[in-house]
């Protein structure tokens, strides 16, 4: 899959082939604009997903390498906070607020290759912009891949887990809803409501399903599509946070993996409730 201006890095990311300033663009000098050049980069890192360690050293050798003096930066799951000082005594201070993150690590790694690059050899602003719109536009695999992937880990896990095959077909059937809704990221809900929207739907077209006669074993159902919307890997980023050191930052990033979960298990729980004082007896 071709992607125009950018090259493919060792590790897989992208950047664009490198070049110098153009014509009428210089590399800027003053302390307020080098400081938003790092922030925009650390705010791109922090929104998909990155460690606090990564965001925080990614702006203070970007700031380095326009020159700064002195870089103090600090970052939490939703903000970035950093000063720098220049040579010639002049300072800056900026807050960067970052109100939503998710994972997404083929953005991680082009955002990786940009601060490379920015580091090896410096950037005007206006080139920076243009680099990180590339990344926020890049798509390394098509739309309906993910889709498809959705259905086939929920289905599979379903069956793993003792499911029968009409069980794999019901839950990658709900696993398409739950990857449509999941995407919805126009929708403005919060994510805590969002994760109990969805496991409530799921649970509700798990038991569905097995009413229709399009499944066999509800828990099987339920099963494989809970593996979908566990945050897992929201819960292993918190740990290497705390690993490293970032305390404040990991035990945030833990709560809210923890109030996610209970969030996806009260949506469950609650369309299960209601289906067995609905029917009567077990689901």
């Amino acid at each position: 899959m071709k992607f125009p201006h950018f090259l493919t890095t060792p590790t897989g990311g992208v950047t664009r082939a490198s070049a110098p300033a153009a014509e009428g663009q210089t590399v800027p000098t003053d302390a307020g604009s080098i400081l938003s050049i790092a922030l925009d980069v650390g705010a791109e890192l922090l929104r998909a997903g990155g460690e606090i360690h990564r965001v925080e050293d990614t702006v203070t050798r970007i700031c380095r390498a326009y020159g700064a003096e002195a870089v103090e930066v600090f970052a939490i799951t939703s903000l970035i906070t950093a000063e720098v000082r220049m040579p010639d005594g002049s300072f800056a201070t900026r807050n960067r607020r970052v109100p939503t993150a998710y994972n997404h690590l083929a953005r991680l790694e082009s955002l990786n290759a940009l601060s490379r690059t920015i580091c090896k050899s410096p950037i005007s602003a206006a080139e920076v912009e243009a680099r990180l719109e590339d990344i926020r536009l890049y798509r390394p695999v098509p739309e309906w891949l993910c889709y498809l992937g959705g259905m086939l880990a929920t289905g599979g896990f379903a069956v793993f887990f003792g499911g029968s095959i009409l069980d794999g077909l019901a839950a990658a059937a709900i696993a398409l809803f739950l990857t449509l809704f999941a995407r919805l990221r126009p929708l403005r809900i919060n994510s805590m409501v969002k994760s109990l929207i969805s496991s409530f739907a799921a649970g509700v077209l798990s038991v569905l399903c097995v009413e229709l006669g399009f499944g066999e074993h509800v828990d099987k159902i339920i099963i494989g599509t809970i593996m979908l919307e566990i945050p897992g890997l929201s819960f292993g980023n918190a740990l290497r946070d705390l690993l490293c050191g970032d305390t404040l930052a990991g035990t945030m990033r833990l709560i809210q993996a923890i109030l996610q979960t209970l969030m996806i298990a009260l949506g469950y729980m609650a369309a299960l409730t209601l289906f067995n004082r609905l029917i009567g007896g077990g689901v």
